[in-house]
């Protein structure tokens, strides 16, 4: 394999592999607006040249293959290269507007961070603001984008993810010289469900979120790494949050999964946590009641209604749940509970957990943990439809529901009247939920619980990965985590007191199922926290360049 040498560091790489590919995998900065890892290199926007020894000028990095004994000098170390990218930085600043007080990119522009680079960077405006060319501006790009066109440095990014990835070829570049500007297809709105991507990939203000416009400013905001519970590929994505609400959702690269996107779907599924009233307190029946009381209730129903009359437990967990909280639900039916029929599937669930909904990332199955409730081992083999039928001819004692309504889209009308029709079958139901909503107010006990991104676990994606993801806001009220609730289950039936921890809960999960035989919950947090950024460097330039 080639062995280069970058700014007096060797490193051995894969052949093929481009000068600035090099570069990140040592940790050596090389500027850079056009090139992505996830998309072609194009090499227009000039800014990654660097000084190659031999080489009668600068080449681009991102375009020049390694070979075995090339010595590279970047602009950090060859005054030649620090001069070409300095004037090729001034170029693309010459029409550039002065609003960066104004714009949603600031503290997280490439262009910003570049220019106060010391290496290359601030060189004085020769340019009167009165002589810069006037493109369009707030332009409509449809719900998801708003275009500034005189932000942007035709690094075409969009472009190519627009023809590359995602097929639909809506944007391109029309005339020439200082007056090429930015357009989409004949004007029209954008139709690409993957359009949120154009924001992230922007590299300046170009192209802005509609979403997040003007929402918050971005060195405001606290980061935390997760994963998407809008459809069972569980992309890895990053939720920014501020004083306690999620502002927005971008993604993570994790070249095996999602590589650089998320669906517009996925990005604004946090939306639906507030479509409907959260429960916040415990209540039994329709009184609200203490944690301590409504726990031990719970419990000593539930086994009333179904040891007593010697009929089982019809115990249902949403593919929604962490597989930590799915593997505390398994534990304590089938601790408590000798006869139990233990399920997950609402729907089509398992069938529907391979079906590709477009070529890209979406998939039909809903839920981010529908392989994680087949690992452990719910499957009583009737889902929903077999508990009702069970309910109905009255072998079913009491019902044990855990249910997240979805993020993306809604459960079926016949699912939900399903639901309705088991808790009103069931003499006795304890349902844990995050929503009050109508289909579940038949419940006899009612234990509010956290949702997505409120609680910390893994979610096993559609291929079998097996993924972390971090609590990022807190629950509302008195909602705790499921894992915590069904804790206090097992504990007011004297089946002692469980770990319900995430890492020491996956720790026995890891060590009892074959699936996950060899995972540490520790590596899995850091292997997904080092998966990005897309661009070499830490998003958005925040806290300067990590080399990945």
């Amino acid at each position: 394999m080639p062995i280069v040498t970058i700014d007096g560091r060797q490193i051995e790489v894969e052949p093929g592999t481009s000068v600035i590919q090099a570069a990140d995998l040592l940790g050596v900065e090389i500027p850079r607006f056009c090139y992505h890892p996830d998309l072609e290199p194009e090499g227009n926007c000039r800014m990654c040249l660097v000084d190659v020894e031999g080489f009668p000028k600068p080449v681009v990095a991102c375009a020049t293959p390694v070979v075995d004994g090339m010595v590279v000098k970047t602009p950090h170390a060859s005054p030649l290269a620090s001069r070409a990218v300095k004037g090729v930085l001034e170029f693309l600043l010459v029409n550039h507007p002065i609003d960066c007080p104004i714009c949603d990119k600031a503290g997280e522009c490439s262009l910003q961070d570049f220019y106060m680079h010391p290496d290359y960077g601030q060189h004085p405006s020769q340019v009167n603001p009165g002589e810069k060319v006037h493109k369009r501006k707030r332009v409509d790009l449809g719900p998801r984008i708003v275009l500034d066109a005189e932000r942007c440095v035709m690094c075409s990014r969009c472009v190519r993810f627009s023809e590359n990835v995602t097929g639909y070829k809506e944007l391109q570049f029309i005339r020439r010289g200082n007056h090429v500007e930015l357009v989409s297809f004949q004007e029209r709105a954008l139709q690409d469900p993957y359009a949120g991507n154009f924001a992230d990939i922007c590299p300046v203000g170009a192209l802005l979120s509609r979403d997040f416009r003007f929402k918050r400013r971005v060195w405001k905001l606290d980061y935390t790494d997760s994963i998407c519970a809008g459809c069972s590929t569980g992309c890895n994505l990053r939720i920014d949050h501020f004083d306690g609400r999620i502002e927005r959702l971008i993604p993570r690269r994790n070249p095996d999964v999602n590589r650089s996107w998320l669906c517009d779907e996925g990005r604004l599924s946090y939306k639906t946590l507030d479509v409907a009233p959260r429960v916040k307190h415990p209540q039994q029946d329709g009184e609200e009641a203490d944690w301590v009381e409504v726990a031990a209730a719970a419990d000593s129903r539930l086994r009333s209604a179904t040891l007593g009359r010697e009929l089982p437990l019809g115990a249902l967990a949403s593919a929604s749940g962490t597989n930590e909280t799915l593997w505390l639900f398994r534990r304590y039916v089938e601790a408590a509970f000798p006869q139990h029929l233990l399920e997950f599937r609402l729907a089509r669930e398992t069938e529907a957990v391979r079906e590709r909904q477009d070529k890209l990332l979406r998939r039909v199955d809903k839920h981010p943990n529908t392989m994680g409730a087949l690992h452990l081992g719910f499957t009583a083999g009737m889902g929903l439809e077999g508990l009702v039928d069970e309910a109905e001819a009255g072998r079913l004692g009491a019902l044990l529901l855990l249910y997240y309504p979805p993020l993306v889209g809604e459960d079926s009308e016949e699912t939900k009247e399903r639901i309705v029709r088991l808790l009103q079958l069931v003499p006795e139901s304890v349902v844990l939920t995050t929503h009050h909503l109508p289909y579940l107010a038949a419940a006899k006990i009612l234990l509010p619980v956290a949702a997505w991104s409120e609680e910390e676990g893994t979610y096993t994606n559609y291929q079998g990965t097996v993924q972390h993801a971090s609590r990022a806001v807190a629950s509302p009220s008195a909602a705790r985590p499921a894992a915590e609730v069904i804790g206090d289950l097992m504990r007011h039936a004297t089946y002692g007191r469980p770990e319900t921890e995430p890492g020491r809960v996956f720790a026995e999960i890891a060590d009892r199922v074959p699936a996950f035989r060899g995972l540490r919950y520790n590596e899995l947090a850091s292997r997904l926290a080092t998966a990005y950024p897309p661009e070499g460097r830490m998003p958005y330039g925040q806290d300067g360049f990590t080399g990945r």
